[in-house]
């Protein structure tokens, strides 16, 4: 039995600081055993595609942060949907943005693959506590 919550995460986030600090704290409070880090929405759909045809491990975990350059969460989102379908798994997702404007909360609170709104920073225990209790959606 493994000591992490999860096995495996991906952090997409193109702001440095914020990957190392939600790296440093996913494997501190022991959260995810091994990270992926993705700067774009565009490279890590094009990771998870790869993935996906070689069948190998995807992502318990998905961490997305809502605005980033090139490809912004909700846009990543909606290629997130045709993977989903395509791959039939459905990691944990959570999107990670320090925003109040009222249209992204309402996005983020109604598109079905986004388990819950996180705020920057990331709170550790509040994160293992929303993952255990969605653990019936793996």
């Amino acid at each position: 039995m493994s000591d992490f919550q999860v096995e495996y995460c991906l952090l997409i986030d193109d702001n440095l600081v914020d990957r190392f600090v939600h790296r440093r704290l996913l494997e501190h409070h022991k959260i995810a055993r091994t990270i992926k880090e993705f700067d774009n929405g565009k490279d890590a759909l094009d990771y998870l595609t790869e993935l996906a045809r070689n069948g190998s491990p995807v992502p318990d975990l998905i961490l997305l942060d809502l605005m980033m350059p090139e490809m912004d969460g909700f846009e990543f989102l909606k290629h997130y949907e045709l993977w989903v379908q395509r791959s039939k798994v459905r990691p944990y997702l959570f999107m990670v943005s320090s925003t109040e404007d009222d249209h992204d909360l309402r996005r983020s609170r109604d598109n079905r693959h986004i388990i819950k709104l996180l705020r920057k920073p990331l709170v550790p225990k509040l994160l293992k506590e929303v993952i255990d209790q969605n653990s019936d959606l793996k």
